[in-house]
């Protein structure tokens, strides 16, 4: 019989550890969260959320911290925060394939800590090949300090099949066929080790980081020493009944099989190696060139069977000649559809990680690994890799090791081969403005462009152990902006307050220095034509950082209405409930319209680049009206003398309520707490803002209007949905069509990562953008236009337009 307690007692342990993963995701990432925005959060009670707290805290997974900042802030009873230890476990993700050996270590939140590659004799026998393995491993520990009981995961490739456990059959290094390989990594230690194929973890690294990143089906096409392939299919690796799927290279008619033999490694070995010969097809020599089109015919009949067969939504091509990119893509896709005739190939991309792929994708496979073991999660919802910061890297490690120049470079700067090559260094970055957006600068270092932020400006007394915090010890600290400039900047993200924004863009636009500006572009239409005439006249490049294009309900919208599903639009509304607006913008410099000019710029001008894009148009007219309603009313104001040095995040939380209980208001609050608008646009299109600072809940409603249909979102991250109703109806909730947003889980963070992402290979490749300058501007012209009808008694004002050379140039 079943034992009723006993089935009672797992259901009381299964909901236990529901609970104990819901306080791990939310700390892990979010540096340190107050005790009551964690029950908030996960929907608990507080002293279920301290009890799981106090476990954590003895297991080493988490630890209480003091409130962020230097109190000098009067809010009355600290509340107690907690952060995720990040450091209380570690990944290794080995390739260990036959010509070099890369490992990678990552903490649980997914910054990768170290990276070491090192060149290995292809003639070595499996024992000495496993023994490098393992003291690759073992330097990576060394150089993050740590020992062996600190590893929560590791991940072996190598090139073979594999069982998880042992290499079933391996061509390459045959003496390693039947051996349990696993093992040999575990060291009798209890944290799981998994053995898995080279080629795979290389398609996982593309599918979940890269070129393959929305494709739920997809292809990788591995070229460098030798070739294969590996297949996700539903966003899942593809490994078929005995783990062989996609070895089709063992057929003789694929052009695969004689990759390592005959004509190809002599030509191969004759040209110098696979990186010289892409150096030199890059360089323009036509010798090089014509080799990699015959390599590109060669292996066409089995890529051509692998897309046919399974008709991926992108066949990715990397490994060592990826590099090459279009001298290698173009002739394949050019022999692919001359051998498919009528029939529709997938789209071919570049890879982004090149050879360091497989590295890349048994680090991403142990990180998830780890997390199961030691936070008990079972699913994917793992951090997203951050680089290495290049000051921890080590780049003589492979020339002392005998490597070649190319493979001297630091990891950070090899790990998306697609961006660079070993001869052109990744972009160095300047940050200006360590503030409490500052965060948005470290998604330089998940961009699949490889960069590094080099040097910060920021006069504020605290900025240089910010900017230590996110950017690591080796960061430059600079005072001025302008003495970046002795950094060797390639670009700079300015993100430093509004007011300062055009006189620190201008000087870095004259100076060479391609600027990422975060919104607003100014304060004033004035000052935004002046940024747009320095970009102008210097034909240096902004981008000015208006990230709720990126976000995922905003892209939905807009798709819904490209493919037509409302007809042609005719009016956006658009509700914004600004729950956090006293913490974010009453309690510093926001709150003053000297500085800020007012919310309805400072806040609104995003949600007005949205309603332009949306609507495909600009504003023309618009008239507005306002009100302090709330926040005037609070004379509990921070003393002015006070030091400065606190920041957003230090006052902010949610027992900050209801709105008249707030304390330490700036000295001067004189920005309207309540405003909206109405507009006229270029092409008839009618839209209205609104904006609220004081109520309980914060997001986004947006309506759009059409001549057939209408469609509208129901909450503004990852899981809520956009609704569409295009019949007649009564009260329908949900509409006739309902699709889930899917992105931003954390607020706006995805979208952060996709914009910097986006400046990044505009700067690097000259790939489109989704906005321009000129956009940006049009939303800062709507927005001064309306505060100055809010402040004059609500009269309709015309919104000024930019110069007819500004409109030519951008």
């Amino acid at each position: 019989m079943t034992d009723p307690n006993s089935s009672h007692e797992r259901q009381l342990t299964d909901l236990r550890r529901q609970k104990r993963l819901a306080c791990l995701r939310a700390l892990r990432g979010a540096g340190a969260v107050s005790l009551a925005e964690l029950a908030r959060v996960t929907s608990l009670s507080r002293p279920t959320v301290e009890s799981i707290l106090t476990e954590l805290i003895e297991q080493g997974l988490v630890r209480e911290t003091t409130a962020p900042g230097d109190g000098t802030r009067r809010m009355g009873r600290p509340a107690r925060h907690f952060e995720f230890q990040a450091g209380s476990g570690y990944a290794v993700g080995i390739d260990v394939g036959v010509h070099m050996i890369t490992g990678l270590i990552c903490d649980l939140g997914g910054r990768v800590r170290a990276a070491v590659h090192r060149p290995t004799d292809p003639a070595v026998n499996g024992a000495e090949r496993l023994r490098a393995a393992r003291q690759v491993q073992a330097e990576l520990l060394a150089r993050v300090g740590v020992s062996e009981q600190r590893l929560a995961a590791v991940v072996v490739a190598v090139p073979g099949i594999t069982d998880g456990e042992r290499v079933v059959l391996s061509y390459p290094i045959p003496d390693w066929t039947g051996v349990r390989l696993a093992a040999r990594f575990a060291h009798g230690a209890d944290h799981p080790v998994q053995l898995e194929n080279d080629i795979n973890m290389a398609a996982l690294a593309e599918h979940r980081l890269g070129a393959g990143e929305l494709a739920d089906d997809m292809v990788l096409i591995q070229i460098g020493h030798r070739i294969g392939a590996a297949v996700m299919l539903g966003g899942t690796l593809f490994r078929g009944s005995r783990f062989a799927a996609a070895e089709i290279g063992d057929l003789a008619w694929t052009g695969w099989g004689d990759w390592e033999t005959g004509a190809v490694r002599d030509e191969i070995e004759a040209a110098g190696g696979i990186e010289a010969i892409v150096q030199r097809a890059s360089g323009g020599d036509e010798d090089a060139r014509a080799a990699i089109g015959r390599y590109a015919r060669r292996i066409a009949p089995g890529v051509s069977a692998l897309a046919m067969a399974l008709d991926p939504s992108v066949v990715v091509i990397g490994g060592g000649l990826s590099p090459a990119g279009a001298l290698l893509i173009d002739p394949l896709r050019d022999e692919l559809e001359r051998m498919a005739r009528a029939v529709a190939i997938a789209p071919l991309a570049q890879s982004m990680f090149g050879a360091d792929a497989t590295a890349y994708g048994a680090l991403i496979r142990a990180l998830e690994l780890g997390s199961a073991h030691l936070l008990g999660s079972q699913d994917d919802e793992v951090p997203r890799l951050q680089p290495l910061d290049p000051a921890a890297t080590h780049p003589a490690e492979a020339a002392t090791d005998g490597a070649t120049p190319a493979e001297a470079v630091p990891a950070a700067g090899r790990q998306r081969t697609a961006a660079t090559t070993s001869t052109t260094p990744p972009p160095r970055i300047g940050v200006v403005g360590v503030g409490a957006r500052a965060p948005l600068a470290t998604s330089v270092g998940a961009s699949t462009v490889p960069a590094w932020v080099v040097a910060v400006a920021d006069p504020d007394p605290g900025a240089a152990t910010r900017a230590r915090q996110l950017f690591g010890d080796a960061v430059t600290v600079r005072t001025d902006h302008r003495d970046l400039l002795a950094d060797d900047l390639d670009a700079a993200l300015v993100i430093s307050p509004d007011d300062t924004h055009a006189g620190i863009a201008t000087d870095l636009l004259e100076a060479g220095v391609a600027v990422y500006l975060e919104k607003p572009l100014a304060t004033s239409t004035a000052e935004a034509d002046r940024v747009l005439a320095a970009a102008a006249r210097t034909g240096t490049r902004l981008y000015v950082g208006h990230n709720m294009r990126h976000m995922g309900v905003v892209r939905l919208l807009r798709e819904l209405i490209e493919r037509g599903e409302i007809g042609e639009v005719k009016t956006v509304w658009c509700r914004h409930f600004v729950g956090n607006g006293g913490d974010y913008y009453f309690k510093d410099w926001h709150a003053d319209r000297s500085r800020s000019t007012g919310l309805l710029l400072q806040k609104a001008v995003h949600d007005l680049d949205v309603i332009h894009w949306l609507a495909a148009s600009r504003g023309r007219d618009v008239v507005a009206m306002g009100d302090l309603q709330v926040y005037g009313q609070i004379t509990d104001r921070l003393d002015p003398s006070a030091p400065a040095g606190t920041l957003m995040p230090d006052w902010f939380s949610y027992d900050n309520w209801p709105p008249l209980t707030q304390t330490g208001l700036n000295p001067v609050v004189d920005v309207e707490d309540t405003s909206m608008l109405l507009m006229r646009m270029d092409n008839g299109v009618l839209a209205s803002y609104a904006q609220c600072h004081f109520t309980p809940d914060y997001w986004r409603s947006y309506t759009v209007i059409g001549t057939e249909g209408r469609l509208e979102n129901a909450g503004d991250g990852d899981g809520d949905s956009v609704r569409v109703w295009n019949r007649r109806t009564g009260y329908a909730e949900y509409g006739d069509h309902e699709y889930t947003v899917a992105g931003d889980r954390s607020g706006h963070d995805d979208a952060d990562r996709r914009i910097v992402d986006e400046f990044l290979r505009w700067i690097a490749h000259g790939d489109p953008v989704t906005s321009t300058p000129l956009d940006a501007r049009d939303a800062v012209a709507v927005a001064a236009a309306a505060t100055e009808s809010l402040r004059s008694g609500s009269r309709p004002v015309r919104v000024a337009a930019a110069g007819a050379d500004i409109e030519r140039h951008f």
